[in-house]
């Protein structure tokens, strides 16, 4: 804890600052991908005269998703701990090409059906303005609020709470046991599709072992984003809007 800097000892002066810089980013990312499974169930109308927020309500989500939890996350800005030294992005970079490659073999080998996925030109039009918003709020997601709402919760929380679950404030950030690796790689695995789960597992222990080698959560954050914006170019350049 000596040699953390200030902004990453300020979260951890109590439970308040930690669970409202770490948790509740998370809790209200997941409280918007369940409205988007209520608005499925619910408004979804695959009809020709239904307007598009109708047709796919993910188009109208999404953005709002982007905009209030890219609120949030400007709001506790203060209380996350960055480190945007060359190592801390030269790392994260490498470890999320690796990771994102590992993740993304089944895919391009063709092991995996292409089915579904974000193609909001089959709503709005090829070649669109509304559509182009929409990749750019859909990249806006997946490369800046992802990777903060996870990262901040599966290292930031959730590897610590299993190490000293009374007092998760008190752990250094990237402290090891293999109770913490066991329950926050697994839990990232779960929270994806089956058949994403070996990508995941691989992702997930290589997102663990760089937090703990660098005891930073930069890292992780540029991994993340560096990975999410492999996969989108992929989605989108590869025809595979299956992978997001």
């Amino acid at each position: 804890m000596f040699f953390m800097p200030p902004a990453e000892k300020s979260m951890m002066t109590g439970d308040t600052p930690l669970y409202r810089n770490c948790v509740y980013p998370f809790v209200l990312f997941l409280g918007m991908n369940l409205l988007l499974f209520v608005a499925e169930g619910s408004i979804q109308w695959e009809h020709p005269d239904a307007a598009w927020w109708q047709q796919e309500p993910m188009l109208l989500i999404y953005p709002l998703q982007v905009l209030v939890c890219g609120a949030y996350l400007w709001y506790v800005r203060r209380g996350i701990p960055w480190d945007w030294s060359l190592r801390a992005c030269a790392l994260g970079t490498l470890f999320g090409v690796v990771g994102i490659g590992a993740w993304l073999v089944p895919y391009v080998a063709g092991w995996i059906p292409a089915e579904g996925g974000f193609a909001p030109e089959q709503v709005l039009g090829q070649g669109t303005a509304a559509t182009a918003l929409q990749y750019a709020f859909r990249f806006a997601r997946a490369v800046l609020i992802v990777p903060l709402v996870e990262e901040l919760f599966w290292r930031g929380f959730l590897m610590r709470w299993c190490v000293n679950r009374d007092f998760p404030q008190t752990v250094p950030l990237g402290t090891h046991s293999w109770l913490a690796y066991g329950v926050t790689t697994a839990a990232f695995m779960l929270v994806h599709n089956p058949v994403d789960y070996a990508g995941a597992w691989v992702y997930g222990s290589l997102a663990y072992a760089l937090v703990v080698l660098t005891r930073r959560l930069t890292p992780a954050f540029v991994m993340h984003a560096v990975a999410n914006f492999i996969m989108g170019l992929c989605a989108v350049y590869c025809n595979l809007p299956h992978l997001w």
